[in-house]
């Protein structure tokens, strides 16, 4: 039987958690749908990104970089502070939910963790259909959203999972190197080995 291994990884955790906590809250406005980062105090002016909007990354906002450069990048970035309590308590939800399709659960960081799905197919489905399942029941139930990248190996389905974002399922088999990633800039394939 082939193995068969998802990495699930939360979209811009952080931010993610805080926009669902203040929608919760009655705050009317969504974080994820502006310029805005989860970052230090901005009236010291210290501190660094901890994550950032799709819309703050598009005016260059990175994550560790320190927030009078982000400043300087998007001036009128919406900052929220941390709250660290809060996404152990969703990261703990979203973990949950991620054991209800496997028994085989290796957390790799607070937002993100690998599922064996070998043979699970007879419960939910073919991989991609069991990726959908959990992709949907997250966002449904939890309120943000994920990508799951499915593979044979962990190496593979990380990778997969860094395609494209926000809310998607990407495989990334050994037949399917050539064709997915070889065609990527090589300053892409080093980025990734980077974050390793």
């Amino acid at each position: 039987m082939e193995r068969v291994v998802f990495h699930v990884d939360v979209n811009s955790a952080f931010l993610s958690w805080e926009a669902v906590e203040r929608l919760k809250q009655g705050e009317e406005q969504d974080l994820r749908e502006f310029a805005s980062a989860v970052a230090g105090d901005r009236n010291k002016r210290h501190g660094i990104i901890l994550a950032k909007s799709t819309l703050a990354k598009q005016y260059g906002v990175k994550t560790g970089e320190p927030i009078v450069d982000a400043l300087k990048k998007c001036p009128n970035l919406v900052m929220v502070p941390p709250r660290h309590h809060l996404y152990e308590e969703y990261s703990k939800a979203f973990t949950d939910i991620l054991s209800e399709f496997s028994p085989c659960i290796e957390k790799c960081s607070i937002d993100e963790a690998y599922c064996d799905m070998t043979g699970m197919s007879s419960l939910f489905g073919p991989p991609i259909e069991a990726a959908h399942k959990i992709k949907d029941k997250i966002r449904k139930e939890l309120g943000f959203t994920v990508n799951v990248g499915i593979s044979s190996n962990k190496i593979l389905a990380k990778m997969a999972s860094d395609f494209k974002k926000p809310d998607l399922v990407h495989t990334l088999y050994p037949w399917e190197i050539e064709a997915k990633m070889w065609c990527l800039p090589v300053g892409e394939l080093f980025l990734w080995a980077n974050q390793q």
